[in-house]
């Protein structure tokens, strides 16, 4: 039974691909675009590792014969094989198109995001370099590349990133991770005064009790009681 749903499931995937692809084709405006090409990549990629994982973590012995056995594990594994080779049609297809036309910005955009959500960081941010520069202005290109370079840096930003952020802030002064990132830089530094007015924006913004909203909220008492401190 269950090897009738994983097969149903990596169908219906195809099915919504070969949709997907013909869609983005055609002339949406560029938000919309990207949108269901993330929710339809991400279907794709879903079903890759849900499928694959489950052959990993199970004995996965069914059948009447061991030569039964063997050309069900087969089958699965060549079905695998065509998911990549899918994905890999796909980001080859991408590279194409730009070869073509360099400054695409929609398709390179296209490249970065399935980049990224195939762990390819390096590669993804490379992308978001181009993009920027095609489109310099353009505040979903900063934050998709602020946040690779917030994963890839971790907590040891350089001067080039938190110049990016404090762009995004000037275009969207409650951006969660702006204001978070920039926040902690401050309070790393002891600059305490531009730490506590981010962080208090912060604060407002973050769910109620959630952990980061009391990560914010302890810090904020802290910079309080040194503060008292010393005055």
């Amino acid at each position: 039974m269950t090897s009738y749903l994983i097969i149903i499931f990596f169908i219906i995937s195809i099915i919504m691909y070969c949709s997907f692809n013909a869609f983005v084709r055609s002339n949406l405006d560029l938000a919309s675009n990207r949108i269901w090409f993330k929710l339809m990549l991400t279907i794709v990629i879903l079903s890759f590792s849900s499928t694959f994982f489950y052959f990993k973590l199970s004995n996965f012995w069914i059948g009447e014969s061991m030569l039964d056995k063997f050309g069900l594990k087969t089958n699965i594994l060549n079905q695998e094989a065509n998911k990549i080779a899918v994905i890999e049609k796909f980001m080859e297809d991408l590279k194409q198109e730009i070869i073509k036309d360099p400054n695409n910005l929609e398709v390179i955009l296209k490249l970065a995001e399935t980049k990224f959500l195939l762990g390819y960081l390096e590669d993804a941010l490379k992308l978001y370099k181009r993009a920027r520069n095609i489109s310099p202005s353009n505040v979903e290109v900063l934050k998709a590349e602020t946040q690779i370079r917030v994963i890839i840096e971790k907590d040891n930003h350089t001067e080039e990133t938190l110049e990016l952020l404090n762009n995004i802030l000037l275009v969207e002064p409650n951006n969660l991770l702006a204001l978070y990132v920039l926040g902690n830089n401050e309070y790393e530094k002891k600059n305490f005064l531009k730490a506590k007015q981010m962080f208090k924006v912060l604060k407002g913004l973050l769910k109620h009790n959630s952990q980061e909203y009391n990560e914010v909220k302890n810090k904020l008492l802290e910079m309080e009681r040194v503060n008292e401190k010393y005055n």
